[in-house]
C-alpha cells in the first residue's frame, strides 16, 4: 500500500461541483483503498465503541459506550477512520466549497452536506430522475451532427441515467439507439 501512496494513486481526485455523483463514487473508491471499513464511517458515520452490560452475568440493555480508557487497538484503528476521511475529503475541496463543511463533526455529515448542497433533495433527485427518462423517451440529433456525436451524446444521457438508479439494458439501449436511426 505504501507504493500506491508514494503515486499518489489513493488521494481523491479534486471536488467537481458540476459532476458530485462521479466525484463522490471515485472518492468512496479511494477510501476504500485506504481502509474497506472508511464506506461505513462515510455512509453510516464515525464507529461508536460500545460494551454490553452484565448483571449477574446476564447482558443488560441498552449498550454503553466504551470509555476512552478501555479502547483497544480495534477501537482506536477504528475511530481514527472518521478523521481520515474527514482530511482525505476536505483536501478534495476547493476553499469555496470547504467552507460549507468546515464545521461538519463527522466524514458522513460532510458527505451528506456536498450531497444536499450540490445534488439536492430528494425531490430535486425525483426531479432529476423524471427529467433524464423524458430526455431518453424523446432522444433525436439536431440535424448536421454526426453519428459518433450522437452516439456520445446517448451514452452520457445512458450514464446520467445509471448514475441516478434508472437502468437500461443493453437490447433496449440498442433498439432506442436503432430507433433514432430509423428517423433520421
Amino acid at each position: 500500500m505504501s507504493n500506491l501512496k508514494s503515486f499518489g494513486l489513493n488521494i481523491i481526485s479534486p471536488f467537481n461541483e458540476h459532476t458530485l455523483p462521479l466525484w463522490k463514487k471515485k472518492a468512496m473508491v479511494i477510501l476504500e483503498t485506504i481502509d474497506y471499513e472508511m464506506i461505513n464511517i462515510v455512509e453510516k458515520g464515525p464507529y461508536v465503541p460500545m460494551y454490553q452490560p452484565m448483571v449477574n452475568s446476564a447482558p443488560v440493555v441498552p449498550f454503553k459506550e466504551n470509555p476512552e480508557t478501555s479502547y483497544d487497538d480495534d477501537d482506536k484503528r477504528l475511530l481514527s477512520l472518521d478523521v481520515k476521511s474527514r482530511a482525505a475529503i476536505g483536501n478534495s475541496l476547493p476553499y469555496h466549497v470547504y467552507h460549507l463543511i468546515q464545521i461538519c463533526e463527522s466524514a458522513q455529515e460532510m458527505m451528506d452536506t456536498l450531497i444536499v448542497s450540490y445534488e439536492g433533495t430528494m425531490e430535486v433527485h425525483t426531479t432529476n430522475i423524471n427529467n433524464l427518462n423524458w430526455r431518453y423517451e424523446h432522444f433525436f440529433a439536431p440535424q448536421g451532427e454526426s453519428l459518433s456525436q450522437t452516439f456520445n451524446r446517448f451514452n452520457c444521457l445512458v450514464n446520467d441515467m445509471r448514475r441516478l438508479g434508472i437502468i437500461k439494458h443493453s437490447p433496449q439501449l440498442v433498439l432506442k439507439f436503432l430507433d433514432y436511426l430509423g428517423k433520421s
